[in-house]
């Protein structure tokens, strides 16, 4: 099983079953942008806000909105052709040429044309490798019809219609066991039942094997839904073990906790003094370029994604110079047990730097992000 990825670089190369990750990458950070990928000959667009993927384009010729229509039989060749001859004439849209020739109604393009949308957004799952990027600025606004789909739907939606059973195969060709490390998984996963049965399996047995010989569903449809879960965190291909009392506990490996060394610090507070340096880093680097309102930047950025944080990181206040208030969160995390909770701690303040460090991009570039990266990554090495 190859490694989750939690981070991903403003641009890059896209294999199969990276889409995934991307796209929760990008719900989890709360990130607003237009993601285009280039394959072969042509590039598609998905418009994210909020959260929600909110339009779609591609150049591909077959997923034309006129070759959707004739794909559903909606039109015939013959409308196709005179449409398209209309729309070229009179410097129009496809689906205005249609209404001005009385070929279809308002409800059917407003129809069609969300349909038509939606199946681009899916057609993303499709792609096996391409070229991505991460652009801060879109033009969502010049469009008048426009998609609301959460993007945890997509995923899950877009799970059920993967068909790469060869990847799958191969992906889970070295795992053995497999860890629930979220119980709660998302809220708003919208799972239907026998889909939960697979994730319940999970909290019954570890072992691979054992999960897919008592599931219900088969192997292929039992693997599709394990790689879900493994994409948006709820479940894990690793544990840590220690001694408790002279029993064995198990608790799954946090991705962040093996990426940044959670044995490195002996203490919250030592973890918290790590990662407050890079903040003032950040913040340095955008006050010097933007002035004062630096500060109000990464507070926006950083409240947008508070729901993704562990409760005691959801209280944080800023420092002056761009810190987090360090006896503000010591206070909050006094009780928790150092060794259970040292992973999603991490994982909650790598959260909070990734998110300021696309509020660089986005206000300053991308050559100001590869620098400030270069920076922060030499801090405590």
């Amino acid at each position: 099983m190859n490694k989750k990825r939690d981070y991903f670089p403003p641009e890059g190369v896209l294999k199969t079953g990276d889409i995934y990750f991307l796209l929760y990458h990008i719900h989890k950070h709360s990130i607003s942008c237009m993601l285009t990928i280039e394959t072969g000959d042509y590039e598609k667009q998905l418009v994210i806000e909020d959260r929600k993927i909110v339009f779609a384009a591609s150049t591909l010729e077959e997923d034309a909105f006129g070759k959707h229509l004739m794909k559903h039989k909606i039109i015939d060749r013959g409308t196709y052709e005179k449409t398209g001859q209309y729309m070229t004439s009179q410097k129009i849209r496809f689906g205005r040429a249609l209404i001005e020739l009385g070929y279809l109604s308002y409800d059917q393009i407003w129809t069609w044309i969300l349909d038509h949308l939606k199946t681009i957004v899916f057609s993303f799952f499709e792609i096996e490798t391409g070229q991505y990027r991460l652009l801060p600025e879109h033009e969502s606004d010049i469009e008048n019809i426009v998609l609301d789909m959460d993007i945890i739907d997509v995923l899950v939606e877009g799970i059920r219609r993967f068909k790469a059973g060869e990847f799958l195969a191969e992906e889970f060709a070295d795992v053995q066991h497999l860890y629930v490390c979220n119980a709660g998984m998302p809220p708003r996963m919208k799972l239907k039942p026998y889909e939960m049965h697979v994730f319940d399996l999970v909290k019954r047995h570890t072992g691979l094997k054992d999960i897919i010989k008592c599931s219900e569903l088969l192997e292929f449809d039992t693997l599709r839904l394990l790689y879900l879960f493994l994409i948006v965190g709820a479940i894990s291909t690793e544990r840590v073990t220690r001694s408790t009392r002279e029993t064995q506990e198990t608790a799954p490996v946090s991705p962040v906790e093996e990426a940044v060394g959670a044995n490195a610090f002996a203490s919250f507070e030592e973890a918290l003094r790590h990662y407050n340096m890079k903040y003032e880093l950040i913040y340095k680097v955008l006050s010097k370029e933007i002035g004062p309102i630096s500060l109000s930047l990464l507070l926006k950025a950083v409240e947008d994604i508070m729901e993704n944080l562990p409760a005691y990181l959801q209280k944080i206040q800023f420092t002056p110079d761009g810190r987090i208030d360090e006896g503000l969160v010591l206070k909050l995390v006094w009780y928790h047990d150092f060794g259970r909770t040292i992973g999603d701690f991490l994982r909650g303040l790598e959260e909070i730097l990734y998110t300021e460090i696309y509020t660089v991009r986005r206000h300053l570039g991308a050559e100001c992000e590869q620098q400030v990266l270069k920076w922060i990554n030499g801090i405590g090495n």
